[in-house]
């Protein structure tokens, strides 16, 4: 027998072990606690990133809000800046046209130097002021329109009156003048239709029927173009009267394909051209496009030149049309002008056409063409061509700055700052960091605006870096972790509790962090697109600021010289002095004064002494207030100081005025300017024209040391008790009351102005008597008047000073001048309204009463005259991003 395999053994089965409850829930627990250890930092991070969202958008929407009001403000700075310009342009126009000749240099600088919308504003107003346009002044009264196309005009004439015609009324006579009479000027038709825009040449056909008896412009223009030998160049001048001419700069893709078409149509062809072809891919073409397909023809037709094939297949009329689409339009304009210098003779004419057509800005590109094309000067050969007063002001064309120091075309101010807005957008989309923006989140954040991964200043305006408070934290629930995760577990029930407490937290901190990171994300749009209009708004702000500042220079700069010809030769021009001078604020006053210095040697203050002295030499009210209007404040303030004290006897009240009113600055300045000229100090003279308390208290003012914008509600009520204590009870319960005269010269001499009208309703509330009042009573003399100056709010003294000088019989001019001819426009306005609602008349109503001759033209001219830059209520707007990067202006 053999041995046979034995079976497996199956193991016995061990019997189970119970599953212990309370060591799984255990269990259970712990990995939740693992869990939501994971997931609060999280939710803490999700919150923060939200967090920062919100306060960064809360941040750019309050700054935005100061671009747009510095944007609006600069805005209608610029308008009002521009209208005044014009105002004075179109007043230099009428004296330069009035009387006998006229004065072409002076027209000539208004016209030459301005762009076109300025030339618009001068129009209109000088259509409002003298009765007729610009454009016929300059033409002067017996020249017609007729004159003009017979060449009447000389070339000075034409070249001006080009500059003050609307393009549109321009484009309508320059092709009449190609078209009428035998024969055609085809170059200079297609010269006129190749330059200008379609805006514009759309424009001229409805101009063109006003101007002559209803004719057709286009029906014209087909007719003179059209024949049996030239149609060819009819279908071409046709197909440039559709004004349908492409002015994006956009260039399709397929240039290589355009050029190859071109080569094919014509040099490749043994015989003829297919003139078509250059019609359809050329004539309504832009001009990068057809710079784009000339530089791709030498590549696709083994180096030739597409202006020269098209000389070669092309001649007359239509080779010209062509090339003039080739070719970039300030070059085109340059050879125009290079060929009316060409040969015997001048062609003035073209001259006048091309630079007197053309704005400043593109006259300068012609040059910088010209010289690159034709490697010479163009200023050159205008001077060894032209000559007289057409020389000088083509000479001055390229050589004078407009107001804003550039010829810049100001519609393009909003596309560079869309532009800008789209490049700073972009770039913080491609520095977004949203770990970054939650570790921003978790800082306190009260801050300027800052943008997360930007390592620049974004701000490029003054104003916008403010510090800013968060927005409050995003909900995030307060989760109690010491319970949730460091519990200790009794039994079974409280652990199935916990269980069930961590389940549902781990829950909501999930949602919450879904929640928070998507609203944050939702947020991103609005953080760039109000990062693009902060950029956008700046931008443009900046840009209106450079030339506002200039044209409030060139302003200043202007009015110096009308100031010296209204004081040179005999006799003073007064009027013009008062129109000149008071509608200035101070700072531009301050401007003016020194440009005249700089220019003449002279002060102003220095002429206007010797120009408006009295008959027999001495000081006029006139000449005094228009001294006081043009010193800068210290000087005035030391001259007045100088006044009080000099001479028998002291005008203690002026005295008092001008050491109590003037805040330390002004107290600093004019110390000093008080010792340079008088070689003594201001506290030397006091000492010697005063004396006692009276000399104390201005002493103690004199030393500037008064607490300026500290404002303290809860002293106020302690100061007037001091006060009163110290001696102002006098007249009340103790009519001798112990005076502490160090305590009351303290408190009354250096107590700033706010502190001192809270401890002013303290007194009042408390004993029943204004601080005013008080002082009244209790002092007396010299002393009284400056206590009581140093207490009243220094808009009401003035107001009440004011008064003063107009009540009884005379009047006080001094003290009007002095009041009137020191301050700015904005404080007179409140002095006048003080004035009023303490007399119940106008500050006008008082000068018109109590002043006349020029000396009351001046005063209501300075009162109610401005310059521009004062308007309190402006428009609002706000850059919108609108659709891929592109930006508008809303208002």
């Amino acid at each position: 027998m053999g041995c046979e395999q034995s079976s497996p053994v199956e193991p016995e089965p061990q019997p189970e072990v119970p599953v212990d409850p309370f060591q799984a829930l255990m269990q259970q627990i712990m990995a939740l606690r693992m869990d939501l250890q994971q997931k609060i930092p999280l939710l803490i991070t999700a919150a923060s990133y939200h967090r920062f969202m919100q306060t960064t958008i809360s941040k750019e929407n309050t700054v935005l809000q100061w671009c747009m009001k510095e944007l609006n403000d600069e805005m209608v700075l610029s308008a009002e800046l521009e209208y005044h310009i014009a105002k004075q342009d179109a007043k230099d126009v009428f004296e330069a046209s009035d009387g006998i000749g006229t004065d072409e240099e002076k027209m000539g600088v208004v016209i030459i130097g301005r762009r076109p919308e300025s030339i618009v504003i001068t129009d209109t107003i000088y259509q409002s002021d003298y009765g007729r346009t610009l454009e016929d002044q300059v033409r002067g009264e017996n020249k017609t329109l007729l004159g003009m196309l017979t060449g009447k005009l000389t070339d000075f004439g034409k070249f001006l009156t080009y500059r003050t015609m609307p393009r549109p009324h321009l484009i309508a006579l320059l092709v009449h003048k190609c078209v009428k009479g035998m024969g055609t000027s085809d170059y200079t038709l297609m010269e006129v239709l190749s330059t200008n825009k379609m805006e514009d040449l759309r424009a001229s056909v409805e101009v063109y029927a006003e101007m002559f008896d209803g004719e057709d412009m286009v029906q014209r223009i087909k007719k003179e173009t059209d024949g049996m030998m030239s149609r060819n160049y009819g279908k071409w001048a046709a197909k440039l009267c559709e004004f349908e001419r492409d002015e994006s700069k956009d260039v399709p893709d397929n240039v290589e394909e355009l050029a190859g078409q071109l080569y094919a149509a014509g040099a490749k062809k043994m015989m003829g051209c297919d003139e078509d072809v250059f019609l359809e891919i050329l004539n309504a073409a832009n001009e990068e496009t057809c710079q784009a397909i000339r530089n791709a023809y030498p590549d696709v037709t083994d180096g030739r030149d597409l202006i020269e094939d098209v000389k070669k297949k092309m001649s007359g009329n239509l080779e010209f049309a062509v090339v003039a689409r080739l070719t970039p339009k300030y070059e085109f304009l340059a050879g125009r002008l290079k060929k009316a210098c060409d040969g015997m003779g001048t062609d003035e004419d073209a001259i006048c056409r091309i630079l007197g057509s053309s704005t400043n800005e593109e006259c300068l590109f012609i040059r910088d063409a010209f010289a690159e094309t034709f490697e010479g000067d163009l200023v050159e050969l205008m001077e060894s061509e032209l000559s007289g007063n057409f020389l000088k002001m083509v000479q001055f064309l390229y050589k004078v700055d407009p107001p804003k120091g550039h010829w810049r075309d100001p519609e393009m101010y909003a596309v560079d700052a869309a532009d800008a807005g789209t490049e700073f957008m972009t770039e913080l989309q491609g520095c977004f960091n949203p770990s970054m923006a939650a570790l921003e989140g978790q800082q306190p954040m009260f801050s300027p605006l800052s943008f997360v991964g930007y390592p620049n200043n974004p701000f490029i305006i003054p104003g916008c870096d403010t510090w800013l408070p968060p927005s409050s934290l995003p909900f995030v629930p307060m989760i109690d972790q010491n319970y949730l995760l460091n519990s200790p577990v009794a039994d079974l029930a409280s652990g199935q509790q916990l269980l069930t407490n961590l389940q549902m937290t781990i829950q909501s901190t999930m949602q919450l962090t879904d929640m928070n990171n998507m609203a944050a994300n939702g947020m991103q749009p609005q953080y760039f697109n109000l990062a693009y209009s902060i950029r956008a708004a700046s931008t443009h702000c900046s840009v209106l600021k450079q030339d506002n500042q200039a044209m409030l220079e060139f302003v200043a700069q202007r009015d110096a010289v009308m100031v010296h010809e209204a004081c040179e030769g005999w006799g003073t021009d007064e009027g013009k002095l008062i129109e000149i001078l008071t509608a200035q604020s101070k700072p531009q006053m301050r401007r003016v004064a020194q440009i005249y210095l700089e220019t003449h040697g002279k002060t102003l203050t220095s002429v206007l002494d010797g120009e408006l002295n009295g008959f027999f030499g001495g000081s006029t009210d006139f000449q005094y207030f228009m001294n006081c209007l043009c010193s800068d404040p210290a000087t005035l303030d030391a001259q007045f100081l100088v006044e009080s004290m000099k001479g028998w006897g002291t005008d203690e009240k002026l005295l008092s005025e001008i050491i109590c009113t003037r805040n330390n600055l002004e107290l600093a300045q004019a110390k000093a300017a008080f010792q340079r000229d008088n070689g003594k100090t201001v506290e030397q003279w006091v000492q010697g024209d005063t004396s006692g308390l009276y000399e104390r208290f201005l002493l103690e003012c004199l030393k500037g040391q008064r607490r300026e914008g500290m404002i303290d509600p809860n002293a106020a009520e302690g100061t007037a008790d001091e006060l009163w204590n110290a001696g102002l009870s006098a007249g009340n319960m103790d009519p001798f009351p112990e005076r502490d005269e160090a305590k009351l010269i303290e408190i009354t001499a250096n107590t700033g102005a706010e502190q001192m009208k809270l401890v002013d309703q303290a007194m009042s509330s408390k004993y029943g008597k204004s601080l005013n009042d008080a002082i009244k009573d209790a002092m007396g003399g010299d002393i009284e008047d400056a206590m009581r100056v140093r207490s009243m709010d220094k808009f009401e003294y003035f107001a009440e000073a004011l008064n003063k000088a107009w009540e009884g019989f005379g009047t006080d001019e001094r003290a009007t001048s002095r009041i009137m001819g020191r301050y700015s426009k904005t404080e007179l306005k409140q002095i006048s309204a003080c004035y009023e609602a303490k007399y119940g008349k106008t500050v006008r109503a008082g000068v018109e009463s109590e002043c006349s001759g020029n000396y009351k033209k001046a005063l209501t001219a300075y009162l109610y005259r401005e310059m521009p830059g004062y308007k309190d209520v402006l428009p609002r707007g706000t850059y919108v991003p609108l659709g891929a990067g592109v930006g508008a202006f809303a208002m």
